[in-house]
């Protein structure tokens, strides 16, 4: 999802989506169980409340991080991006002359015009800063689930299950 840029499509979208969905159903049991597995059969209701707790504010600071992540990130590429609109980038005096000539030809005046291209222009550029900054994110967990993934091989063995299981 680090490759996604403004221009994808819906299947595109949906298949990433579907893809991430399969994935998560194959993370929270396993993680469920190896949280219980050495709990004492009397204090599964206390490790239950812990666990619950734990992963709440587990989610709510991993969507905080993001969210201050993506907003920092949409600044930071904004004053990036920001710095080619300038009279003095050619690019940027032949965007503006088709877009203002487009506006004018749909009714605007050129005063008008002037500034809707600028407008529309300064738009653009949050839009692909906000993408830069979605990219950045995905780019950031997908290292950091990257670098959890050696912790798994420190997890403790478990071994079978002695004596019935008693389901209260």
């Amino acid at each position: 999802m680090s490759k996604f840029n403004l221009y994808i499509d819906y299947r595109s979208a949906a298949w990433a989506r579907m893809t991430q969905s399969a994935g998560l159903a194959f993370l929270f049991v396993p993680i469920s169980a190896t949280a219980f597995t050495f709990i004492p059969r009397e204090k599964i209701n206390y490790a239950t409340g812990l666990y619950n707790l734990a992963r709440n504010i587990g989610g709510s600071s991993g969507i905080a991080t993001v969210t201050t992540m993506l907003a920092r990130r949409a600044q930071y590429h904004s004053q990036v991006l920001v710095a080619h609109l300038t009279p003095y980038n050619p690019a940027y005096r032949e965007a503006m002359g088709r877009t203002t000539m487009l506006l004018q030809a749909h009714g605007s005046s050129a005063p008008d015009a002037g500034n809707q291209a600028q407008a529309l222009l300064y738009g653009s550029m949050l839009r692909q800063s906000n993408m830069l900054a979605f990219s950045d994110a995905f780019w950031v967990m997908a290292m950091l689930f990257l670098g959890i993934i050696p912790l798994m091989l420190l997890m403790k063995k478990s071994g079978p299950v002695k004596g019935p299981v008693v389901v209260e």
